[in-house]
């Protein structure tokens, strides 16, 4: 195995955040790896392995939960509203800043952990010896390995009792939906093995025979966020909740054994599974729960869950480990290998990726000035995370229908925190468009499917909270979603609208669906030689059409309706937020200062959100042959009153229009940035300073997924130096506290806001691929693709194949002492391109599925492609 495409540990997981992740999309593990077993009893030699479990669909509510009071009557939000934009026209930001809470209603749900399978490992005594003086129970484990290969997503546990050697190895398949462990051994009496299931979700039923066993599951009506005290309740209303299942079975060579002093085989209250004189054991483990889509009721009970879920470890046994190790591979790899990024260092050769990270970080010019391995591997590593869990399911899957899937959370798919952290859920003004960033660059657009059904979703429960809270057509959502489609303004009338008060999510999240036609180029740029390509123009033709345009013509509608107008002719927004930011009072207006406030008229983001809808729905619209939709001649003529974004104070972009004094300078949230990263505004050299000041203003250090997001806007800006100091923070080890809004990586790897939240993770793929390629600028009609934009000088030397531009191409690049060395464009479909290295540019013609590649030495002048057989 490569140093970059591995993690490794010499010891097991002390805790969470050194347990490694398995996962197929829905069904996700963290592995611990086998620890001694407490107690006087456990024979020394022992070792317990924890398996940690996650259902993707397992969340507390119901979409109940989004029609709980408060419900607003028209008159009153219109009040509330109304209230507010008196206050904020006569600069009595204070009092608007506490009308906003009266408009609040709860919370969203929360993401749960679902169970914990516990196998306890010890060496059976040999046949004919005495207890008391065998020796295969009396030495601790030697030799000790686990790992996780990237490529293969397999785990691996392997140590040495005695000279005999066990190893435990674990994936979780995507096809049929069920995590498979395996245990080895070369030790003569083999071992004994024991299972359990436990869970702190409400379990309702315990159930085994000698080789299954059962724990069914009631999952809480609602989890208040820790913030809020994180009450968790529970319903004898079935409607109100998911119930679910997890079931274990396996097969092995040995006798079945008595656990836990109970009888095994029609006993419901026993805790598990044993048996004794194992060499070969093969164990398959599932999860079910009776959800049925995004934003859909439940349906069924704990019991159906068991029932299904022993339908699909039916299947699992049928096939057998082989089979499904054989396919397992083969689809984890066709994504996995969708592109690659490597490093020509060193390979490193330790034994412990904590150690290794730690030990770059004692050196003075940062982590990767003296281990640029860790960027290739933390590279791997995000896109093996994203597609572990962020996949749609097989066909026929999920009740006789295609599994869309549930989007990454906050914490991905792994959670073992009740309530966890900011409930684990869809946080929309950064953190869950962050997750899928990476997503279309590096080959993995298809798991971004479940983010496209989630926003489906949203357009229903947003339609109805536009209309409740604003009037509004549309579809209106805020800050935090979960997979009930939850779009209310959350904080229970007591939180400050710098978070709460935020209709604009639905405007940022479709985005994702027009970068998603951007790098699928729907128009082609040239004509389909071949069926193949003509589906694959239809099929991107058929997402435009019934998922991108209803999309962003509702967010088009709500920014319509949600927009007035101002004495000066111009359009904008009020009351108005940047998220998650305040300003300072009596700096715009008669308010007294000394506090800050969160609301006033046109921030830089809403903005920003609008004139990219409003471009969006008109280009759509001519390529669908819609521009005499109403809608379209709406934005068309709203499009030139909105004003432009302007450098302010200090040279910085404005954050909102009036230009206020900032609370907080070195606030995590650079949203108003927007603009320029994930959005596609043309920088004039002015806004490229503002937006350059602005992040010199708000300092690098900060939270994991806003050092990705500067990372991000610095290769955007071409900056490789400050991304170099960007990635300085960004690996820091985490053994060390740094409070809390220093960021870095924990032992696993895992990316910390602090605590741990994935879109560091996320974030860093989008942003090393950002330093390598970039498509987003035009001249005219011909898309721009630049090679080395913003190289950081610590990757000096390296590869990449089949990085992904827009619109629908494939770049390998290769590169020496920081300088392009080759390069190869691919496209699907024939089209005229512009690339640009350093300050040339050249158009290019590229022919259909035929490599170009580029004569990288006459960059010096002029250069030529030339076609290579595909």
């Amino acid at each position: 195995m490569r140093a970059e495409h591995t993690l490794v540990y010499d010891a097991p997981a002390a805790d969470w955040l050194e347990a490694l992740p398995l996962g197929n999309g829905r069904l996700g593990a963290m592995v611990f790896g086998g620890r001694p077993l407490a107690g006087d009893s456990a024979p020394v030699g022992t070792l317990e392995h924890r398996f940690q479990l996650n259902d993707g669909s397992a969340w507390s509510g119901s979409p109940h939960s989004e029609a709980l009071e408060p419900v607003f009557s028209r008159e009153r939000a219109d009040r509330i509203l109304a209230t507010s934009r008196r206050q904020i026209s006569a600069g009595h930001f204070t009092a608007a800043h506490e009308t906003l809470k009266e408009l609040q209603h709860r919370h969203s749900q929360s993401y749960l952990p679902f169970a914990d399978l516990f196998l306890t490992v010890a060496h059976s005594d040999v046949p004919g010896s005495a207890p008391e003086t065998d020796t295969h129970t009396g030495n601790p484990p030697k030799a000790y390995r686990r790992t996780l290969d990237l490529t293969r997503a397999v785990n691996s546990t392997t140590y040495q009792v005695d000279g005999h050697t066990v190893r435990v190895d674990a994936f979780a398949s995507h096809d049929p939906s069920v995590m498979v462990i395996s245990v080895e051994t070369d030790a003569p009496g083999g071992l004994d093995l024991a299972l359990r299931l436990d869970s702190q979700l409400r379990i309702l039923r315990r159930s085994s025979s000698p080789v299954l066993a059962a724990l069914e599951l009631k999952m809480p009506s609602d989890v208040a966020p820790s913030h809020d005290g994180g009450l968790v309740q529970y319903s004898d209303d079935d409607a109100l909740s998911l119930q679910g299942a997890v079931v274990v079975a396996w097969k092995h060579n040995g006798t079945a054994a008595v656990a836990d002093s109970a009888a095994l085989a029609g006993n419901t209250d026993d805790d598990g599974l044993a048996a004794t004189g194992v060499r070969h054991a093969v164990i398959y483990v599932t999860t079910e729960t009776t959800f049925m889509g995004l934003g859909q009721q439940p349906e069924g009970t704990a019991s159906d869950a068991v029932a299904a879920a022993r339908e699909t470890l039916d299947a699992a046994m049928a096939a057998g480990r082989g089979a499904l190790l054989a396919r397992h591979e083969d689809s984890h790899g066709r994504l996995y290998d969708s592109s690659r990024i490597s490093l020509d260092v060193p390979a490193w050769t330790g034994t412990n990726t904590g150690h290794r990270l730690r030990a770059a970080n004692a050196h003075p010019d940062g982590p990767l000035a003296a281990d640029p391995g860790l960027a290739a591997l933390l590279f791997n590593y995000g896109r093996y995370l994203l597609i572990s869990s962020s996949r749609t399911g097989p066909p026929g899957s999920r009740k006789g229908t295609a599994w869309r899937g549930t989007p990454a959370n906050l914490q991905g798919i792994w959670n073992d925190k009740l309530p966890a952290p900011w409930s684990s859920n869809f946080t929309t003004n950064i953190n869950l468009e962050m997750n899928y960033w990476g997503a279309e660059p590096t080959g993995l657009a298809e798991c971004a499917e479940p983010l496209f059904a989630l926003i489906e979703a949203l357009q229903e429960t947003g339609a109805a909270t536009a209309q409740e809270y604003y009037g509004a057509r549309g579809w209106a959502v805020h800050h935090n979603s979960d997979i009930w489609g939850y779009s209310k303004p959350v904080g229970d009338g007591t939180h400050s609208p710098e978070w709460s008060f935020w209709p604009m999510a639905g405007l940022w999240l479709v985005r994702h669906l027009w970068e998603h036609l951007r790098f699928s180029d729907p128009a082609g740029s040239g004509r389909a030689d071949a069926s193949a390509d003509a589906v694959a123009v239809a099929g991107t033709a058929g997402f435009a059409r019934e998922a991108a345009w209803p999309a962003i013509r509702g967010a088009a509608e709500l920014a319509l309706d949600l927009m007035m107008e101002f004495p000066d002719g111009t359009l904008g927004t009020s009351p108005s937020t940047s998220p998650e930011n305040n300003f300072a009072v009596g700096s715009a207006g008669p308010d007294q200062p000394g506090s800050p406030a969160a609301a006033a008229l046109s921030s830089t983001l809403d903005l920003t959100l609008i004139n990219d809808v409003f471009r969006m729905l008109c280009s759509l619209a001519e390529e669908l042959g819609m521009e005499e939709d109403s809608v379209v001649a709406e934005a068309r003529a709203a499009l030139p009153r909105l004003p432009e974004p302007m450098p302010g104070r200090n040279g910085r972009l404005r954050e909102w229009l009036a230009d206020p004094e900032e609370w907080e300078p070195e606030h995590r949230h650079v949203s108003h940035l927007y603009l320029a990263y994930p959005g596609d505004t043309p920088l004039s050299p002015g806004l490229e300073a503002a937006v350059s000041a602005s992040l010199d203003g708000r300092g690098d250090d900060s939270t994991g997924w806003s050092l990705a997001w500067k990372i991000l806007l610095r290769a955007r800006l071409r900056q490789p130096g400050k991304v170099s100091d960007l990635f300085r923070l960004y690996f820091r080890d985490m053994t060390t506290d740094r409070g809390g809004h220093g960021g870095g990586l924990y032992p696993n790897l895992f990316g910390a806001h602090p605590p741990f939240q994935i879109d560091g993770n996320f974030g860093f793929v989008a942003g090393l691929a950002e330093c390598l390629l970039q498509s987003h600028r035009t001249q005219g009609s011909l898309q721009e693709i630049e090679l080395l934009p913003a190289l950081p000088v610590e990757l000096s030397d390296g590869a990449a194949s089949r990085l992904r531009a827009r619109p629908g191409v494939e770049v390998d690049l290769e590169w020496r002492d920081g300088l392009l060395t080759a390069a190869t464009l691919t496209s699907p479909l024939q089209r005229r391109v512009l690339v640009r290295y350093g300050a040339r540019v050249q158009e290019v013609h590229l022919e259909p599925r035929q490599a170009t590649v580029l004569n990288v030495a006459s960059f010096e002048g002029s250069f030529d492609g030339a076609a290579l057989p595909s």
